[in-house]
């Protein structure tokens, strides 16, 4: 079952766009671990048909090289078994995902990163201990959707435009090379 789900704008994010994905994109919201899927958040292609979220998030306090937990801020899709990774680290597997904090979400690892992972860091999933994002980005979501519990989520995404960074989700160097078609300014 596709669900359509009324958009929420985007207040700002997109300053001038020019080509979308002609007709729209599902995802499966079944690898999806929040309630909505906001607007910049980058997709890929993935499997019969259908496109893939490169699940993305931001520390919001200075992770230490000793520490297995990350402090992240809420809105990610990550689940238990992803691997999340950033520019300066490789990537490390997720054990278990806390919600249980009003202000943030705590990921417990199951092995610390190498290197300190400074505050306010943009995070995304990894295709193991590696770099290599998981999902080749190619657009970034239009509009905020919910993200219904069972089947497909269809939407609509922005393969050429410019984008407020001020006003962007976090989305690290890595994925900004991919999404060779999107201007951050």
């Amino acid at each position: 079952m596709i669900h359509i789900t009324p958009a929420v704008p985007t207040s700002g994010l997109f300053m001038h766009t020019l080509a979308d994905l002609t007709g729209g994109v599902t995802i499966a919201s079944t690898h999806l671990g929040g309630a909505y899927l906001y607007a910049g958040t980058p997709i890929g292609k993935g499997s019969d048909g259908c496109y893939e979220v490169e699940k993305i998030a931001r520390t919001l306090y200075i992770t230490p090289t000793s520490s297995k937990e990350l402090k992240i801020a809420k809105g990610h899709h990550f689940l238990v078994g992803d691997y999340i990774a950033a520019d300066v680290a490789d990537g490390r597997k997720i054990v278990s995902v806390n919600k249980q904090h009003a202000e943030y979400d705590i990921l417990t690892l199951e092995q610390a990163f190498t290197v300190e992972i400074a505050k306010d860091t943009p995070l995304f999933a990894s295709e193991g201990n590696n770099r290599q994002p998981k999902v080749t980005a190619v657009a970034l979501i239009a509009h905020t959707t919910l993200v219904p519990r069972e089947g497909d989520l269809y939407c609509s995404a922005w393969l050429i435009g410019v984008v407020k960074e001020e006003r962007s989700q976090p989305i690290a160097k890595t994925l900004r090379e991919q999404l060779k078609l999107i201007s951050f300014i």
